[in-house]
């Protein structure tokens, strides 16, 4: 942990450092000219809490400034004089470095303020107008400014807090006017060593990026990179600026030490937030409305469409594309903004300024609701739900008068106070990846070593996302985020039912309820949840209303395995996008508990791409029936993957007399010529003992279809048998790798139809 070696200027009086004042860039010095306040104050780190103390009433006990320190009016700042910021303040006064696309950089809002009725309030049209027309005149940020506070988080620890505000958020996962971001350096009060960095992530329902113990030499400033649009922060502090490093590489550390946390089985990562620049992620930008109206038309402002975010990475709304906007261009670096005192090298310097006289110049920041759309999928029709997201006012939050409120990582709060708050624990994660058609994505639903084998077979595989999605949390307060990688991450999740629902322009949306009981819960099928682009998306919609209801659906790809697995949306009806080339088994489970199946197919999709099953039924029959599908498949799948030379017996129809129960059995089976090879033999056996369970079950005999479906069992039982000898029957390994837990997912199938009762 490196500690601060500066040595503070004790000159009061000494005069600010000049802006740029080039003579070609007069605009630029009017704009940024006066933005420089470099002087150290007198006394170190100690004297800060005094300085910026809130309630302006100096500490009590052995931290407590002298009294000649305290009590000197002489020393008292007049009105016209401002005091320079405290020595702590100005040490760890933050480069600031943006993306090349953004528009609102932090400014001062008291010249937006306007006098009501009901006191002085910053304007959210005045602000937008007249922020947006200054920037348009000058090329540069108007006024760049940011606040500082200081307040005690815990004994001999400051919390040093640098607050940002922007006259506007334009962002995928929401939109609105006045936004206000926090940067808090926690202090140890004797040494002026950092503790811990605190980028705050726009949402307390987000986890914040944060590091602790930061190696921050003498001469070097924390780093923060800004997120466009939103303004989440990301610190910088391994010095590759302006990248963000998630994980430590073999050439350099991370800029976050938040814990890791098992996502999915396939993938572990920092519970931090995301998208920081310079992680290959392309993300959708929204164009905000008001009435109905773009904002850059709507007739109450004055903007200009060059005044939002660029039209490259923007999309009018999230209906009508067929497919995701994977044109976008990736995020490139852009201005850099620093403390006057900084070594960046920077474009602009920026005011710091005390926060505390803002809350006597403003009563509030105003504006109307600026809406943001998900669409829900249901049985029936879309539905529509309105979302925003704000942080408020910083002297209204939690954070501003309680510090820890904000550190989101369990061992950094640990850290600072040795408190555990259990809020920080109750996390909800989980990944995102697109269904696409070919096998050049990921087989989840067969090994690694089959994935070759089946190429030929299967009809899609996931793929990481294009683009990135919003995903919105609805509870009693919902909130949305952003993926990064395919991942989201939502903390301090209360307890109890939740929606969540992942959206984005070009794809079918997905919805799944949930319950979160408490700790970290990965939501979908082992935390992964798979989207389809509009164009391919077929949609399996059930009812079962009638029936036994719906508690639980999965709905897994032969090959891609698990692509949704959660509680439906509307009561006991489902409706599930997947893409119309897959093959699918929809697994159910009922009010009771009972369980039951069907299959997709690309031939279960009408013209309007709808599978509709308006009677889900459980139970034996239900099971029975996918049985026999699901042996079709794989008798398909052994049959393509089977040797190339195979000895055709020549009585195969006796054979299939052999091992059916009836004229009508035998009608059931499909025209397959049963080979000698023991491995098809043994599935179509398997299949017609199937066929038969379910024909004793259409005929309500019940120990009859559990004869039969325990006939499917021995024989499936014979056909890994097969596999499992030196010769395999002939198949390859990577041939058996594919087969085998085929075939004994069908007879965990059998199995499950023999328990099953007939459900009332």
């Amino acid at each position: 942990m490196a500690g601060t070696d500066e040595t503070p200027d004790d000159s009061a009086d000494a005069e600010r450092p000049a802006s740029d004042d080039s003579p070609d860039d007069s605009d630029r010095r009017r704009v940024l000219g006066y933005a420089g306040l470099g002087a150290l104050a007198l006394g170190g780190a100690a004297s800060a809490w005094y300085v910026s103390r809130p309630d302006d009433a100096p500490p009590e006990g052995p931290d407590a400034p002298p009294a000649d320190e305290a009590t000197d009016e002489s020393e008292t700042p007049s009105e016209e004089t401002p005091a320079d910021p405290p020595a702590v303040v100005q040490r760890y006064a933050p480069d600031l470095y943006f993306g090349a696309l953004e528009k609102w950089f932090p400014t001062d809002p008291r010249p937006y303020v306007v006098e009501t009725d009901a006191g002085p309030v910053v304007d959210g049209f005045t602000a937008l107008d007249e922020y947006s027309a200054a920037f348009r005149e000058t090329g540069a940020p108007p006024a760049p400014t940011v606040f500082y506070n200081v307040v005690e988080a815990a004994p001999g620890v400051d919390a040093v807090q640098y607050w940002l505000y922007s006259a506007f958020d334009q962002f995928t996962v929401n939109f609105h006017w006045h936004d206000w971001e926090l940067l808090q350096v926690f202090v140890d009060r004797e040494s002026g060593d950092p503790l811990l960095l605190c980028a705050s992530a726009h949402s307390r329902t987000s986890p914040n990026n944060e590091y602790l113990d930061p190696a921050i030499p003498a001469g070097a400033r924390p780093g923060i990179l800004s997120e466009v649009g939103s303004h989440s922060s990301a610190s910088e502090v391994n010095g590759r600026v302006p990248t963000f490093e998630r994980l430590p590489t073999a050439d350099s550390g991370s800029d976050v030490t938040n814990d890791a946390l098992d996502v999915s089985a396939a993938i572990r990562a920092p519970f931090a937030y995301g998208l920081p620049r310079d992680e290959g992620a392309r993300l959708p930008f929204v164009l905000p409305e008001l009435d109905g109206v773009p904002l850059h038309e709507h007739p109450s402002l004055s903007i200009e469409r060059t005044d939002l975010i660029d039209e490259r990475v923007t999309v009018g709304a999230w209906g009508g594309l067929p497919t995701p906007p994977e044109a976008l261009p990736l995020r490139e670096p852009g201005l850099v903004i620093a403390h006057p005192d900084s070594a960046a090298d920077a474009d602009a310097t920026y005011a710091l300024e005390p926060l505390a006289p803002l809350r006597d110049d403003i009563d509030d920041f105003v504006g109307p609701q600026l809406g943001f759309e998900f669409a829900v999928p249901g049985f029936v029709e879309e539905a529509v739900a309105s979302h925003i997201t704000s942080v408020g006012i910083p002297w209204e939050q939690a954070r501003f008068t309680d510090p820890l409120a904000d550190v989101t990582d369990p061992a950094h709060r640990r850290r600072i106070d040795g408190a555990e708050p259990t809020g920080l624990a109750n996390r909800v994660v989980g990944r995102v990846r697109q269904l696409k058609a070919g096998t050049a994505g990921a087989l989840d639903g067969v090994t690694e070593g089959a994935a070759d084998a089946v190429a030929g077979v299967a009809g899609v595989s996931l793929f990481p996302l294009p683009t990135e999605l919003a995903v919105r949390l609805a509870s009693e307060d919902p909130t949305a985020t952003v993926t990064r990688g395919g991942v989201f991450e939502y903390l301090r999740v209360e307890p109890g039912p939740h929606l969540l629902v992942a959206n984005g322009p070009g794809y079918a949306p997905i919805a799944s309820r949930f319950t979160h009981d408490g700790g970290a819960v990965s939501v979908g099928g082992d935390g992964e949840l798979a989207v389809v682009a509009s164009e391919d998306a077929g949609w399996v919609r059930g009812d079962a209303r009638e029936t036994g209801g719906v508690a639980r659906v999965r709905v897994v790809e032969d090959y891609a395995g698990t692509i949704y697995d959660g509680e439906p949306v509307e009561t006991d009806r489902f409706a599930v996008a997947v893409h119309r080339a897959g093959r699918y088994t929809v697994e159910v489970v009922d009010r009771e508990g009972n369980r039951g199946a069907y299959r997709v197919t690309p031939d279960s999709f009408d013209d309007d791409g709808n599978a509709i099953r308006n009677r889900v039924r459980t139970g034996r029959l239900a099971l029975a029936r996918t049985l026999v599908e699901e042996l079709d498949a794989l008798y398909d799948l052994a049959e393509a993957l089977a040797p190339d030379e195979r000895e055709q017996t020549s009585d195969s129809d006796t054979n299939r007399e052999q091992t059916s129960d009836s004229d009508a059995d035998r009608e059931q089976t499909s025209d397959r010529e049963v080979t000698a090879t023991p491995v098809l033999d043994g599935i179509a056996r398997a299949r017609e003992a199937a066929a038969g369970a379910v024909r004793a079950a259409e005929n309500g005999d019940d120990a009859a279809a559990d004869d039969r479906l325990s006939a499917s069992v021995e024989s499936l039982r014979g056909v890994r048998d097969e596999l499992a000898t030196d010769a395999q029957a002939g198949y390859s390994d990577e041939a058996v790798e594919a087969i085998d837990p085929k075939t004994l997912a069908a007879i965990e199938r059998a199995r499950d139809a023999i328990s099953q009762g007939r459900p009332d």
